[in-house]
């Protein structure tokens, strides 16, 4: 990854990021609460809002971790902390409307999530009325490489009324029992530029992003586990790989059988993916590779050596990423 100065625009990017999911939710529909699922293919889904969310949160859960966050510009616009309030009545929170102020500027200074995702803020006459893109975006829908099913449970629940009589219910609904999810990712460097972003925002996405997925406690979302990332830095405002996320595939793929990840490992097949960054070598500037070191070792794309020197693995660890040296993998 180059280093950039203060106000030199940052290269092109894309993301792929692989996750997954064991016997819980990964993103209900908000009408039924059901798992997003899609019959043609029979793959679930996950959303960008819900892939947004838990960045947002997890940086939003950390603020008063100062070695980590600024308090100043790392605010969370979307944050769920600031209860139930409109665009508008946020923003003139974060920054009041005064005549020497440009509150959209003043809005990408202070939160990090208007710098990556970008706002929309409707607000009532004589507020201010702004929108920015952001610089980040995830695919609409992200799928499982594996076709899976939705089998259903039920769950009972007990309430009780103000005369102290209960009235318990039964709920019937569906759950994943194992998906791999792959999704797609995109930084624009002109929106970054726009947007006020930096590199360090950037790292705190893929720190927040991994971590939340992991440590998430809700029933629905506990079972997940982050596995793999792969940023590819273009040198290329223009290129891009085509289908990037169809690149890893499933070899003999085992229908509706897989039940945790130690299952589809050996079914997962990286030729695509190599074959595609092997012919885009000389438009990419580098690829980071971070891992889980329980499932991945470094070194396990198998490209070409021109490429291989633009190649770095690393680690999350907690709130820091490790580059993985030599000895610590016996490679």
């Amino acid at each position: 990854m180059k280093t950039t100065k203060e106000n030199e625009k940052m290269n092109k990017r894309e993301f792929l990021f692989l996750y997954d999911a064991k016997d819980c939710i990964p993103n209900g529909d908000p009408f039924t609460g059901e798992q997003r699922y899609d019959e043609d293919t029979q793959t679930a889904l996950v959303s960008d809002v819900r892939l947004k969310r838990y960045i947002r949160d997890f940086i939003d859960n950390y603020e008063n971790d100062t070695d980590w966050l600024n308090k100043e510009t790392d605010k969370v616009f979307y944050s769920d902390k600031s209860g139930k309030k409109t665009t508008g009545t946020r923003a003139i929170e974060i920054s009041p409307i005064e005549n020497d102020i440009d509150n959209l500027e003043d809005l990408k200074k202070k939160c990090i999530d208007v710098r990556l995702f970008g706002t929309v803020v409707a607000g009532k006459t004589g507020q201010y009325n702004t929108q920015a893109t952001g610089a980040v975006q995830f695919k609409m829908f992200n799928r499982t490489l594996n076709k899976v099913f939705l089998p259903t449970t039920q769950n009972t629940s007990v309430m009780p009324s103000k005369d102290g009589n209960e009235q318990g219910s039964i709920a019937t609904f569906s759950y994943l029992p194992y998906g791999l999810f792959s999704c797609v990712g995109y930084f624009n460097p002109t929106t970054a530029q726009e947007n006020l972003l930096k590199e360090n925002d950037l790292q705190k996405l893929k720190i927040a992003l991994w971590n939340e997925i992991n440590t998430k406690n809700t029933r629905s979302k506990t079972g997940q586990q982050s596995r793999l990332l792969i940023e590819i830095e273009y040198n290329d405002d223009y290129y891009k790989i085509p289908d990037i996320e169809y690149s890893i595939k499933l070899k003999n793929e085992q229908k509706f059988k897989y039940r945790e990840f130690n299952d589809i490992k050996d079914s997962l097949d990286f030729t695509k993916l190599e074959e595609f960054l092997d012919k885009s070598e000389k438009l990419i500037e580098c690829v980071n590779v971070y891992i889980d070191e329980f499932s991945f070792k470094k070194d396990f794309l198998k490209v070409k050596e021109e490429l291989k020197k633009k190649v770095k693995y690393l680690i999350i660890k907690g709130k820091k990423i490790e580059e993985i040296k030599n000895e610590e993998t016996g490679n």
